[in-house]
């Protein structure tokens, strides 16, 4: 009997902290040809590994994209990307979130690991975390430098790629 209620117990407590799946949103990504344009890819779909319990100081797991999901309006651009980031031996990006630091209200650090590239680095992202309704809404930035993870900015005769990406969250999950 006690086995059974204990059971009973650490299935509903599972229950509850649930897994959160990706529902919808993005995440983009920007950065700039210098002389020239903006470039702004990007994925709107991902793969999350995460859970939470009641309070969003437990966030942990992982939220991973696939490159060759990373779109932008140029097509030929796009492909350039992949090649650079070089899809085809490093075809999937993560974050793996280790901490949550609350800063007041809604308001979190996501501290953890930015594995691109065959490199993995400390990185945080700063912004909201909220629940309504069984969902789980993350809307966070973070800034990066593309050479920090070995991949060289690309050039187009005097056209330079600027190493800083931008990134932007904005996500959904559902437990």
């Amino acid at each position: 009997m006690k086995k059974l209620a204990l059971g009973a117990i650490v299935l509903a407590a599972s229950l509850y902290a649930g897994n959160l799946g990706f529902d919808s949103g993005v995440i983009k990504a920007h950065t700039e040809v210098f002389g020239d344009s903006s470039i702004d890819p990007v994925f709107k779909k991902a793969h999350s590994r995460l859970t939470m319990e009641t309070e969003p100081s437990s966030l942990r797991g992982s939220i991973d994209v696939n490159i060759v999901d990373f779109i932008s309006d140029n097509k030929k651009r796009d492909t350039n990307m992949y090649e650079t980031m070089e899809s085809d031996k490093f075809p999937k990006a993560s974050f793996d979130i280790k901490e949550v630091v609350a800063k007041g209200g809604d308001n979190y650090i996501l501290k953890g690991t930015m594995n691109l590239h065959g490199v993995a680095k400390p990185m945080s992202f700063e912004g909201t975390v909220a629940e309504e309704a069984g969902k789980v809404r993350i809307k966070a930035k973070s800034v990066m430098k593309m050479s920090e993870f070995g991949i060289q900015p690309p050039k187009m005769v005097f056209l330079v790629v600027r190493d800083q990406v931008d990134l932007n969250v904005d996500v959904v999950l559902k437990r």
